[in-house]
Parts: C-alpha cells; structure tokens; sequence
C-alpha cells in the first residue's frame, strides 16, 4: 500500500495512474475507519481496473461553524494530532488488511490553508435543508462538506467515489453536485452496513454506553418496522409513530425527515422510492440513520 501525505504527490500519481489506462476508486473518510467504511472498499475491489484510494480530510471539524474561526489553524493541529495519537495507525493497518491501493494522509494545515468563503454551491437539496428548521445546522454543515468533497476530487482526480447510505443527505447532495457540475465521476451510494445489532457502524456509536447502545436500537427497528408496512397512512402518522417507539427508548429525537430518495423533496404521500431520515440522541451522542422505502414492494 503506497501512503502519500503532499497534495502534489497526490495528484502527480493520480495522473501516472490515468496515463497507464488505470481508473481511480475513492473512499473519501474523515478517518476513524471502522468496518462500514471497509464495507466501501469491498464494493471498490469489484471495479476492473482500478486502484483505490482512501483519504481522511473529505471533512474537516470546520464544518461545523458557518464562518471560519480566527483560530482555525489551533483547531486543525489539535484534531490532527489527536487523530494521529488515537487512530491513525489502526486506519493504516486496517487499510493495508484490505488491500487498498493508496491511503492519503495530507497535513491538514497544507488541506486547509486558509478559510475558504469564496464558494457557493446551490441546490434545490440545499434550500429544502436550510428552510427546515430542524435541519439548518445540517443543511450549513453540508455546504461546507459538499467544499471539502470539491477539494479532494481536485487532488484525487477520482473516476469513481463510493459513499454510504448512512449519511444519505450528504451522498445525495455530492450526487446532485457531480451532475449539477459535470464532475467526469461515477457516485454510488452503498447501502449501510450493520452491527449484529442492527446499529449502523459509525465512530461516534463507539461513545455510546451500553443501555445507551441498546436504547439506540430502537432506531433503526422502528424504521425497519415501518418499512414492511403494507400500506402507509398520512406523512404526520407515520412520524408519529417514529417519535413515539423512539421516545419509549429514551431518545430524543431531533428532527425525522421523510423525502423522495433521488431528490430528498418532502413528501406529501409515500409513492415514490422514498427515503426515511431520523436524527435522534442518545445521553451525549448523535445517532442518524435512515431507510428507503421502495412502493414498488408495496404494490406487489
């Protein structure tokens, strides 16, 4: 497994890669890899002629603010060394298990030299997330994720970028981007992958407790519940019953959105592929997680 940690480097091999005839897959993380995120890399081993490609600054702990803080730089060198103390060798050597071709470890204050509030993607997606009142730190957050994504697509000039179903608002939002861009790139969203559980694999589920592990359960039983149902009724009943079998779990729940899976416009009726979002919390973690609904099933 070949490491690269400059952005020239980075982009000169991409380039060497192109002119043998090679395509690139990436796997764009924040690190802290974890089985899900291998679960992507399996999906990559499958594409003819490829190397893949594993990187760890698609999203920088900048996201969260609107406007960049004056003391960026403190925030970029406290994360980094906090992920090079507590994860990096394990994500190399869970990477090199897996036979992925090249893990991009950039310096995060070479990533992000400067703020960046120059740029403005708009979406359709975007202005539904920033209208919502439940979902506007989301719907910023995303924004500056979607930045981020434009800047490792420009290093790792990829071919191909798989990311996963958990996080679906922000794959459905790079998916938009790509289109809306021309980005010469294949997205596929993979599906999530599960702990015996049920609980997505997520690095924040890891700071769950154990009763708080085992009420946060509830969420995705209850969607998977609500996805076997034979008939739907309204859009209000069905959250409803979400936020009731949540709330019984002792979560508390942040917003449930249920939007059309392509487009993640809300949905007045469910007759559509349609896609069920809750964002719930659990003592002092977040827990996401989603599932579509597929009315062709239904009519059958």
């Amino acid at each position: 497994m070949k490491i690269i940690e400059s952005i020239e480097e980075m982009q000169e091999y991409s380039q060497q890669l192109k002119r043998k005839g090679k395509t690139i897959t990436a796997v764009e993380t924040s690190g802290y890899l974890h089985d899900g995120h291998m679960s992507l890399v399996k999906i990559a081993q499958d594409i003819e002629n490829t190397n893949i490609v594993v990187s760890t600054w698609a999203s920088s702990p900048l996201n969260i603010y609107m406007e960049w803080p004056e003391n960026y730089k403190e925030i970029l060198i406290e994360q980094e060394s906090l992920y090079i103390k507590n994860s990096l060798m394990e994500d190399l050597e869970l990477c090199q298990a897996h036979d992925v071709d090249v893990f991009f470890h950039p310096s995060m204050l070479d990533y992000y030299q400067s703020p960046i509030q120059t740029i403005t993607v708009s979406h359709d997606i975007n202005r539904h997330l920033l209208d919502n009142s439940d979902t506007f730190i989301l719907g910023k957050s995303l924004i500056n994720t979607n930045i981020s994504y434009i800047k490792e697509w420009n290093t790792i000039c990829p071919d191909i970028v798989i990311v996963g179903q958990k996080d679906i608002h922000q794959s459905v939002l790079l998916k938009k981007t790509v289109t809306d861009l021309n980005f010469p790139i294949k997205v596929i969203i993979a599906p999530t992958l599960r702990d015996s559980d049920g609980l997505a694999f997520s690095s924040r589920n890891k700071f769950l407790s154990d009763s708080e592990r085992q009420d946060a359960t509830s969420v995705y039983q209850t969607l998977h519940e609500v996805s076997r149902w034979f008939t739907y009724p309204s859009i209000e009943k069905i959250k409803e019953h979400i936020i009731d079998r949540i709330t019984n779990a002792t979560g508390n729940i942040i917003y449930i959105d249920i939007c059309c899976a392509k487009t993640l416009e809300e949905l007045d009726v469910i007759d559509k592929e349609t896609v069920i979002v809750v964002s719930t919390k659990f003592g002092e973690v977040d827990v996401w997680d989603n599932i579509i609904i597929d009315p062709e099933r239904i009519k059958r």
